[in-house]
This record gives C-alpha cells, structure tokens and sequence, in this order.
C-alpha cells in the first residue's frame, strides 16, 4: 500500500510505526544484515525491517516484504518468534523527526535455495552475513538475538 510522502511524513512525525523485522540465519548460524542507505541507521549493517499495511496479518507482511524485498518466498511456519521492541531514532528520513518503531522480530532459517536467491532492495546498497559474536554488530541488533534457546531450534 503506497502512503504518498507527504503523508507519511505525518505519521512518522506522530505516530509509532509498527515494523515486522526477521533474523535470517543461514547454515552456519549467521546472521544476514544489509547496509541501510536511508535514515534512520543509514550505513549500518541492520536487520530487514517493513513496515506493516492496515488489514495485514503479521505473517502475511513478513511473507510479502521478503518476497518484494529480498526476493525469497519464505514459509511462515518456519518463523520463530523472537519478541516486541521499542525502536526510538532521534533522526528518520525527514529532517527533524525522530522515528519511532514497535518493531515484532522473527528469527528465520534460511535454506541454501533461499540463500542463493536473496537480492538488494532499493534502500540497501549490500547484505552479507555476520557471525552472532561479531563486535561491529549494531547494539539493537545484539539485543535481538541474545535469546538463542529460540535460535538454536529453528
């Protein structure tokens, strides 16, 4: 659903936006970030996130923005449910607005097929996988994975 931009400018100003972000682990247990070329996080290695559209089921956005996005068709049963966040950037892609997020996070495992498929959107100028460990993880990104009983069943 497109939000012609001067509306959405509105709604970034006043309103929390609700995000679905996954987690893609491919076999080696990495974890697959892209390079963010837009506020807020512009230039940094960060999870996909998509905003969701009124009247969309949870998993049925994640499905949608995976496959427009990142060109996997992901199986939603394959989503592990990793928590609810609380995203505030004192920046976003309007000068002088802050965003704020309430992001719902999924951790995915993603098969070798899938893997071979991924491809950069618009707002990302690359992606590449991190170990779990690695210190140059963004600290948001950390935080979303530190539960790794759930990531170790997937």
């Amino acid at each position: 659903m497109f939000i012609e931009d001067k509306l959405y400018k509105e709604i970034v100003k006043n309103i929390i936006i609700q995000t679905v972000d996954i987690v893609f682990l491919n076999s080696k247990n990495q974890i697959l970030l892209w390079l963010r070329e837009n506020n807020p996080l512009k230039w940094v290695y960060y999870l996909p996130w998509w905003r969701r559209n009124k009247n969309e089921r949870i998993l049925d956005s994640a499905k949608r923005k995976s496959k427009e996005e990142l060109w996997i068709d992901i199986s939603t049963n394959k989503l592990k449910f990793l928590g609810v966040y609380d995203d505030i950037y004192n920046n976003s892609m309007y000068k002088n607005i802050w965003t704020h997020c309430s992001p719902i996070i999924y951790a995915y495992k993603l098969s070798s097929e899938e893997e071979k498929n991924i491809k950069n959107d618009s707002q990302h100028s690359e992606f590449k996988f991190f170990d779990l460990n690695d210190e140059s993880l963004h600290k948001m990104v950390k935080e979303r994975i530190l539960n790794l009983d759930i990531l170790k069943n997937l």
